[in-house]
């Protein structure tokens, strides 16, 4: 997978320690409030976001609760207050719809998947998938992803010298949501069902600038045609598996009880059923939003602990200490410091950054007035590092997330999974799999950052390090 080049034109803070805290590098804000840019200005910015939102952020987006521009034709409030953001997102949710440059750079790829639709669709598939994830169900699958972390783990790490940390966490992610997903059927293709996932994902993390401008669906994107094939035969292997899992339900009754079976027969007895073509799309919504969201904040939270190696050895003091007799879905709970490392990553690297509606009608906030049309946005880069609600908002300080300490965050600064109704339907699955994957890493490997520049956080789908994040391991 080739590497994004690094770009001169804008400054970047280099790491440091400060106050005895690290601080890894980031974009350097832009000085200028937009309401003062010129066409020029505003051409550059659109350039910016189509390349890497994150290097977009303006200082006032850092400093400010609310801000209002108008650009482009287009009127637009970014939320940082959390009473306006609850207000918005949840207290008001029903006057804000998905906003339609959102919804061109997703809808093509998920079409009707939960990430996508709206409205009695949405209730409808939002309340036949919910039972799937609710805590009791979710433990069932921890035997299988400590199972098939723990055969992936020597494959992916036995070699030596430097290698892509981000490829190998993207390959093992892959393989505990497939065998969660299908039990491991669509692995027979190996390397290319692979690499079909990484065009799919490339495609949908792509927003192209067509989408931006919210041009007609019709007119191609030119910078998404690369990946529709590889789409398109995922699609197929999906679809596949499904008229094969299907037949194998009807004639067989032993299924292997992972969420295709879920899906199949999910809704029956309430004659709410959905359609192959449905399930279809739901997993493909599972494949995008939970293949990369974990492993990239994985990805990160293992870069920070080999710059701050005091934080690392209490992780791996921790990890030796914790009862792996135990049933997996039990570990989380004994992790307290680990799973603070993981999101204090999620907070500085936020998996899926950006939350945006669209208003159905005019609405206030105190003295601020949304108009008819008018974009709502949350961007969870310059919100969970915003100067107003966090000490040494760049600073990685898991202590913060301890549970001590956690009742200082209000709910609604720090929103790693969304928030409201549409939050992240696969959260408990997310979190119970991350403490399952720290668990077995760290007790038998270490990783040292071995780039000659520190990684650039790199917006896509998802925030990743722009240089694949090369590492060197040591077994423990």
């Amino acid at each position: 997978m080739p590497r994004q080049k690094r770009h001169d034109f804008y400054n970047r803070q280099a790491p440091k320690w400060q106050d005895g805290y690290f601080v890894p590098s980031h974009p350097d804000l832009i000085k200028k409030h937009p309401k003062d840019w010129n066409w020029i200005d505003t051409l550059a910015a659109l350039k910016t976001m189509v390349r890497n939102p994150v290097e977009a952020s303006t200082e006032v987006t850092r400093t400010t609760p609310v801000v209002q521009v108008k650009s482009l034709g287009h009127h637009m409030t970014v939320l940082h207050d959390p009473e306006a953001i609850r207000h918005c997102f949840v207290e008001n949710h029903e006057n804000y719809r998905l906003h339609p440059t959102r919804q061109n750079v997703l809808e093509p790829i998920l079409k009707q998947g939960l990430l996508t639709t709206e409205g009695e669709k949405w209730k409808h598939s939002r309340r036949v998938i919910a039972p799937m994830f609710v805590p009791r169900q979710v433990k069932k699958f921890s035997p299988a992803m400590q199972a098939t972390t723990q055969r992936a783990l020597s494959d992916l790490f036995n070699e030596t010298g430097t290698f892509h940390f981000s490829d190998k966490m993207l390959t093992l992610a892959y393989f505990v949501l497939s065998e969660t997903l299908f039990s491991g059927d669509i692995d027979e293709a190996g390397q290319d069902t692979l690499r079909d996932v990484g065009s799919f994902m490339e495609s949908l993390g792509k927003a192209d600038p067509l989408d931006i401008l919210m041009a007609p669906r019709w007119i191609p994107r030119l910078t998404k045609l690369s990946g529709q094939a590889g789409v398109k035969r995922l699609r197929r292997t999906v679809r596949e598996l499904i008229t094969q899992r299907r037949e194998q339900i009807e004639t067989d009754k032993t299924a292997p009880e992972d969420f295709l079976t879920l899906l199949l027969t999910a809704g029956r007895d309430d004659n709410e059923a959905l359609s192959e073509t449905e399930i279809e799309d739901q997993i493909m919504t599972f494949i995008g939003a939970g293949h990369e969201t974990t492993s990239r904040a994985l990805t990160w939270m293992f870069y920070l602990l080999s710059q701050d190696t005091k934080a690392r050895a209490r992780l791996e003091a921790e990890i030796d200490a914790l009862d792996m007799s135990q049933p997996a879905d039990l570990w989380e709970q004994s992790m307290p410091w680990s799973m603070a490392c993981f999101e204090e990553a999620m907070r500085l690297y936020p998996p899926a950054a950006i939350i945006s509606r669209q208003a159905i009608a005019p609405d206030t906030i105190g003295e601020i007035i949304i108009p008819k049309d008018g974009a709502v946005l949350i961007n969870q880069w310059t919100l969970h590092r915003h100067e107003l609600l966090w000490e040494r908002p760049n600073s990685f300080d898991p202590e913060r997330f301890l549970p001590e300490n956690r009742q200082n965050i209000d709910r609604m600064q720090y929103i790693p999974f969304g928030l409201g109704h549409r939050v992240c339907i696969g959260q408990r699955f997310a979190m119970q799999e991350a403490a399952i994957l720290i668990a077995l890493i760290a007790k038998s490997f270490r990783f040292d950052y071995a780039g000659e520049i520190p990684p650039w956080p790199l917006m896509r789908i998802t925030l990743q390090a722009d240089n694949g994040m090369p590492m060197t391991v040591t077994k423990r």
